[in-house]
């Protein structure tokens, strides 16, 4: 199935520009379900150099030392 990216070029631009930025940023993307959160994101880095890191509900210390193993 083929999904298509739309009507998300706001979103985009704000990205590309915290990405393009001088000065090191962390970035936290939120929302209600199924908006389309990780599409985003996921379309966003599909050519940058990047960490993706999604947290699950558990300890804070478990996605801690989970998001340590990718950076």
């Amino acid at each position: 199935m083929i999904q298509h990216f739309v009507n998300r070029e706001n979103e985009l631009k704000i990205l590309e520009d915290r990405y393009r930025s001088k000065k090191p940023e962390f970035l936290i993307l939120y929302g209600r379900r199924r908006v389309g959160k990780t599409e985003l994101i996921l379309h966003f880095i599909k050519d940058k150099p990047s960490v993706y890191f999604l947290a699950e509900e558990r300890r804070d210390e478990e996605n801690r030392l989970e998001m340590q193993k990718l950076m």
